[in-house]
């Protein structure tokens, strides 16, 4: 077992449970803004709207759109059939729905064990790609943020996870090094192809069993509390 003495942590899904607490501020959106009288169902607005999401979002980690396309583009496509073409409204509605997610605090099962035990023993730091005006109210509120020796957000550094200018910045202003440092994440793309090209190892934080990768990780897990086990 190497020598680890730096842990750095995504956090949406990861910790933070992204999935939960993101349904839940767009059922807020839903209700707020009178949703079901295009969409009867709930559920068929998520679909809608994750589906349109998941390709913005890689189009923004390839620095392929911007910010504020993404943060509207993901509100307005969900009505765009219904002939709303009304973007100062989906921009309302972005903001009223990251207001709402800043709110939750649902964090991944086991959470505060796992980092009670490690931030006795090792370097803990938060990376990524989320919204700075969103992801420091997410870790307060979820009572995260005092775990953390510092946090690194891409769009504070100016690159995404998995660009190599990410992980060099980390090594940059801190004392870790590669073969002391450990990164721990759900997304195989940006955190552990990341990590494992920049010379990192990884802890992929499999949370989705039907997944497959052909790039082999140097640990896998599917409970945070596992990392305690090798750790």
């Amino acid at each position: 077992m190497p020598n680890y003495r730096h842990l750095f942590f995504d956090l949406d899904n990861t910790l933070w449970n992204f999935t939960d607490n993101a349904r839940s501020a767009l059922f807020d959106v839903y209700t707020h803004y009178n949703l079901d009288q295009y969409y009867p169902e709930f559920d068929s607005y998520v679909k809608q709207f994750e589906d349109n999401n998941t390709v913005l979002w890689r189009l923004y980690g390839a620095d392929k759109i911007t910010k504020d396309f993404l943060n509207s583009e993901r509100f307005l496509s969900p009505l765009r059939p219904f002939g709303i073409l009304n973007e100062s409204l989906a921009r309302e509605m972005c903001a009223f729905y990251l207001d709402q997610c800043c709110q939750k605090i649902a964090v991944m099962p086991n959470t505060f064990v796992t980092l009670d035990y490690l931030k006795a023993h090792y370097n803990l730091y938060i990376i990524s790609n989320g919204f700075r005006e969103v992801q420091y109210k997410k870790l307060n509120n979820s009572g995260l943020s005092g775990y953390f020796k510092n946090i690194f957000l891409s769009e504070e550094i100016g690159y995404h996870k998995p660009k190599p200018e990410f992980f060099a910045h980390l090594f940059a202003v801190t004392d870790a090094t590669k073969q002391g440092s450990l990164v721990i994440g759900d997304n195989f793309e940006a955190d552990i192809e990341g990590a494992m090209n920049f010379g990192i190892d990884q802890v992929y934080f499999a949370t989705n069993l039907s997944e497959s990768h052909c790039k082999r990780p140097t640990y896998t897990i599917h409970d945070l509390s596992e990392l305690c086990q090798f750790l």
